[in-house]
């Protein structure tokens, strides 16, 4: 299956299916509560259409979420069926202490989930890691 350019509220996404995987670049907006939870909710619906239990996530937004609302979103890909799906997520601009707490808050839920810096991290983890 080809990649395909999707345009969710507040942002666009292109995925990729991949050897094990899919990668989801998320590009174009600005990081919000409400922008997450939308791209949680469609990423999380284009795994099951690809059958997909490993996702990798790049995202390059501006802004984020506030850290009072982290555990909103983390609630939220619980719903989303996150539980049963890998998560390496790459976050390309600066929010990386806000990602690491959401890392620990989706442990609390079952939800496997490692923040990282870089892709080729990120993929290793993804493929090959231990939780």
């Amino acid at each position: 299956m080809a990649g395909q350019l999707l345009q969710g509220d507040g942002f666009k996404v292109q995925v990729d299916p991949r050897s094990g995987y899919l990668r989801a670049h998320v590009f174009d907006g600005t990081d919000s509560l409400q922008v997450s939870i939308a791209m949680w909710k469609l990423l999380g619906e284009q795994c099951r259409q690809y059958g997909a239990g490993r996702l990798l996530v790049l995202e390059d937004l501006a802004g984020t979420v506030d850290l009072g609302d982290i555990d909103t979103v983390v609630q939220a890909m619980a719903g989303f069926g996150f539980a049963g799906i890998r998560t390496a997520f790459v976050e390309l601009r600066d929010d990386l202490s806000g990602n690491e707490h959401a890392e620990i808050l989706a442990a609390d839920h079952d939800i496997r989930v490692m923040v990282f810096s870089n892709e080729t991290a990120a993929r290793r983890w993804l493929l090959y890691g231990v939780d």
